[in-house]
């Protein structure tokens, strides 16, 4: 399977044949973060910033200002990380439209470790006025998301995965059920919404039932989420490659919502770790054994 990042490249420079006001800079990851694949089809719109993200991301503005439509790719650590106050001054409180996709997002970094980890970075993104957030689980998803993203105007985060994902079974949209609803449901996002299908697998062997929730928009989070979830749940368990705070539990949190919510992402003593997917999975917090367990306590 092909990453979500090279997905992503692919995608856009199609559209770019299309309109001819698109840009791509990157911060010297293109054969990793999928920029390449621009460079390779446009490469008069394709701008090489270099190890520079907070320069990047200030060109971007500038670009945004004269009506032009950048979109910056880095790892999700350097460009979230590195160039937060370019991002909260240029893009968030000037409304600029830019678009940042940042891959290799999470706690999953292979054997890049813990300086590539980016494990609190929809935290970050999320305190800033006027970025919007999508967190795709699939192909599928993630044309979607960059559907909407070429049509609106808001600065907005993208936030892939280092891992390939594989497809799913549905219609992709900002937000939908994958299992049925059920008073006991799994929510996820990107990534994690394939855990939350292997922890589904496991408890339907042991006979419990419980609904799974694709969430492809983050932030702002869709009110029809929010009503299907108090009009269908008491229980949720929100799974994400994320810090338990900050993430996805907490945007729901702050609704108010009138069933309980159980946050299972990464402890606040993790900081990343070398190693392939699988290695990882089985040794931390994410373990779909070790959440099968816990939300067998609540049936």
């Amino acid at each position: 399977m092909e990453k979500m990042g090279m997905h992503c490249g692919r995608m856009l420079a199609a559209h770019m044949k299309n309109d001819e006001k698109i840009y791509v800079l990157d911060g010297d990851l293109a054969d990793s973060n999928g920029a390449i694949c621009v460079h390779q089809q446009h490469p008069e719109r394709f701008i090489m910033a270099g190890i520079a993200e907070q320069s990047m991301v200030s060109v971007a503005a500038g670009m945004a200002s004269v009506q032009l439509k950048p979109w910056v790719f880095s790892f999700a650590a350097f460009l979230c990380y590195r160039a937060y106050d370019q991002i909260r001054i240029g893009l968030s409180q000037a409304k600029m439209n830019v678009k940042l996709v940042g891959s290799h997002a999470g706690g999953f970094t292979g054997r890049n470790g813990q300086t590539h980890a980016a494990i609190n970075d929809i935290a970050v993104m999320a305190s800033l006025p006027n970025i919007h957030i999508w967190s795709p689980a699939c192909k599928g998803d993630l044309a979607y998301a960059m559907d909407r993203m070429l049509k609106d105007e808001h600065p907005t985060y993208l936030r892939l995965p280092r891992e390939p994902l594989g497809d799913l079974p549905s219609e992709p949209k900002e937000w939908y059920w994958l299992k049925p609803a059920r008073r006991v449901t799994l929510v996820a996002t990107g990534l994690s919404v394939h855990i939350a299908l292997q922890v589904h697998k496991l408890l339907s062997k042991m006979n419990m039932e419980v609904g799974v929730i694709n969430v492809n928009k983050i932030v702002p989070l869709p009110e029809s989420l929010l009503h299907s979830i108090n009009a269908l749940c008491t229980e949720i368990i929100v799974i994400e490659d994320h810090y338990q705070v900050g993430g996805l539990a907490s945007m729901l949190s702050i609704h108010r919502l009138s069933c309980r919510i159980h946050a299972k992402g990464w402890g606040m003593n993790f900081t990343g770790q070398s190693g392939d997917y699988e290695e990882i999975l089985h040794h931390y917090d994410l373990n779909p054994h070790r959440i099968c367990q816990e939300v067998l306590t609540l049936n």
